[in-house]
């Protein structure tokens, strides 16, 4: 069990965790020199079944504090009898609770230095200040370090605690890192708790953000060697593959690579003493784990929040942060230097939102904030809402199992990284098919629509679904315009004219060329090409090479005449023009027309089949 200290400046935290372990957790020669905490300090009795998480009491000091809180972490709120509550007191107190700390113990400490009546009443200052925290119910120990008996039954307390403490090892492992140094002999190491899942050594882990992957060469949990690390451990890890320049305070350690997001959507509760409104576009520190950044808060449903109002809002962060479902956020006004509030973690999107307040994007944002995968991703297919599969997978961490069973259990499919549902899928086939058909009703004339015409698909989906069209041969597709089965465009008087006139001189094995054609007609060859062109595009004529048209039975019939060739043995050009008659420059125009549809390959000087049908 990791026991996080909390409390103001000179209360005696420091002095307490050396009583009860006999360690000094101010390491640092500044901290010594000062007598005063700047840094976390780390400190383990009973084997390593109970650690101390010694953090600043001073306020300009309390990033260093929240970096050194988790969510299943054990709170002792340490509060000087003399003094009683004080500044932050009352602001460690709100950022354990916004952490979402559930147990811990209140320690009155310096009882030598208060008459008894002064305890009470400092203990009475205390009910009054954690009246309606999650320590409302926790017991107070009155100490002094000059006192053994008084730390003892404090200490007995912790391990009746430490006895019944459990945690899950569930998940993808993740943790945060608070230090990073060189061991001599070693190589890196890096220390931290870990937030989620379980580690053991070689195995390989991904650093966030520079995305290297690093292998695991020892570990050790509460200050012991060990093979295995687990949810709320204190760990520090013996790392190969990265140097220590690569690796700063609020980086994660993770067994699957995580996204960073430059948006978050947290469910913001502000604390009840926060002395102002909150307003559109409020600067704020932003701390996550051991990760600090700065960003804004922009409010989704009111135009200001008071003190005690818990609304979602989005915050836009200047820098990415690896958040994941129902972490916990901390943030602090820029001007006040003072902690306005904090919550839970909803959504996250890598993608900047141009319309935070989208209709569309609110219902997913009210998904997610389910707190649960398969109840948010029930909701969003309900609402024919199409997520990225990836930032979906990430966000809830999602092994790949869980994502197929998930998938599974709600009749959806992955496609071009979207979840989309299978009814989903097949309303949009409906809606597409219905278009084209319209379409060629209102637009006799026209051949079809091409693939980024469709209004009726988002056009992320539209290759699949028409290919579906298609292959249920509900739709036609040549030439890159689709079109129903059943659809024949209608030719233009002129255009219609002057194909009845082609399709005699076209039906031979050798047609004329469109020069020879504009000659005997006495036409100019733009024009003649030009609508040669458009009959081609309506699949009246087929374009074999620069100014060569034949009509497509013709081509089906050489076709034939070349798969029966092949099927004796591969061929030249010469053999094909002698068998068909063609003469030379035209049978390599045919050749190199079949080549570039797959129908057939040059190998060498000879030609083979490659399937049955052109």
């Amino acid at each position: 069990m990791i026991v996080a200290l909390a409390g103001h400046v000179d209360h005696g935290k420091t002095s307490l965790v050396r009583a009860l372990t006999g360690v000094n957790t101010d390491r640092l020669a500044e901290e010594q020199r000062r007598g005063l905490t700047i840094d976390l300090g780390f400190a383990y009795l009973d084997d390593g079944s109970i650690g101390f998480v010694d953090v600043p009491g001073h306020h300009k000091f309390i990033h260093n504090m929240v970096a050194g809180i988790a969510s299943d972490q054990s709170a002792m709120l340490v509060i000087a009898a003399d003094d009683g509550p004080m500044p932050q007191s009352r602001e460690h107190l709100d950022i354990l609770g916004l952490m979402g700390l559930k147990q811990g113990v209140i320690v009155m400490t310096k009882c030598d230095r208060a008459s008894p009546a002064r305890q009470d009443d400092c203990e009475a200052e205390i009910r009054t200040l954690v009246a309606h925290s999650f320590l409302a119910d926790a017991p107070v120990f009155r100490t002094s370090i000059e006192d053994t008996d008084s730390t003892n039954h404090l200490l007995a307390h912790l391990q009746s605690q430490a006895a019944s403490h459990h945690t899950e090892d569930e998940g993808a492992f993740r943790l945060a890192i608070d230090r990073a140094f060189v061991v001599k002999g070693s190589g890196v190491v890096v220390t931290g708790t870990v937030h989620e899942g379980k580690l053991q050594n070689d195995d390989s882990l991904h650093l966030f953000p520079s995305g290297t992957t690093v292998r695991v060469r020892g570990l050790r949990t509460q200050n012991r060697e060990t093979d295995t690390a687990v949810r709320g451990d204190r760990c520090a890890i013996n790392l190969s593959g990265v140097e220590l320049k690569d690796i700063t305070r609020g980086d994660w350690l993770s067994s699957v690579a995580v996204n960073g997001y430059p948006e978050v959507t947290l469910e913001l509760t502000v604390l009840k003493n926060f002395p102002r409104a909150v307003k559109q576009w409020t600067p704020v520190h932003v701390y996550h784990a051991t990760s600090h950044a700065q960003g804004h808060i922009a409010l989704l449903d009111e135009k200001r929040l008071t003190a005690g109002e818990r609304a979602m809002v989005d915050l836009v962060l200047d820098t990415p942060l690896a958040v994941q479902s129902s972490d916990q956020i901390i943030l602090r006004d820029q001007g006040l230097d003072t902690t306005l509030g904090g919550g839970r973690v909803v959504y996250a999107s890598a993608t900047p939102t141009p319309r935070r307040r989208n209709h569309q994007r609110l219902q997913q944002v009210q998904a997610f904030a389910s707190g649960d995968a398969d109840a948010a991703l029930g909701k969003l297919l309900t609402e024919n809402h199409t997520p990225n599969l990836t930032e979906f997978k990430g966000f809830w961490r999602l092994n790949d199992a869980e994502m197929k069973s998930l998938l599974a259990d709600h009749n959806a499919l992955p496609l071009n990284d979207h979840i989309i549902s299978r009814a989903y899928l097949g309303t949009l086939a409906n809606a597409c098919l219905k278009e084209a058909v319209d379409n060629a009703r209102t637009n006799p004339d026209s051949l079809g629509s091409k693939e980024n015409e469709f209004q009726s698909i988002p056009r992320i989906f539209a290759p699949q679904v028409l290919a579906a069209l298609v292959k249920t041969e509900k739709l036609t597709h040549n030439n890159g315009v689709y079109a129903p089965r059943a659809h024949e465009a209608s030719l233009p008087p002129e255009l219609a004219k002057r194909y009845e006139l082609l399709k005699p001189q076209l039906d031979t094995s050798q047609p004329p060329s469109s020069g020879d054609l504009a000659k005997a007609w006495n036409i100019p060859l733009k024009d003649l090409e030009q609508e040669m062109r458009e009959l081609s595009r309506r699949g009246l004529l087929i374009f074999i090479a620069e100014h060569r048209y034949y009509l497509p039975q013709q081509v089906q019939r050489i076709a034939e005449q070349v798969k029966t060739m092949a099927s004796k043995a591969p061929f030249t050009v010469r053999e094909f023009r002698d068998a068909t008659g063609i003469g030379r420059n035209v049978a390599i125009d045919l050749l190199e027309y079949f080549d570039s549809k797959g129908f057939t390959r040059r190998q060498d000087n000879h030609r083979v089949i490659l399937r049955d049908k052109l």
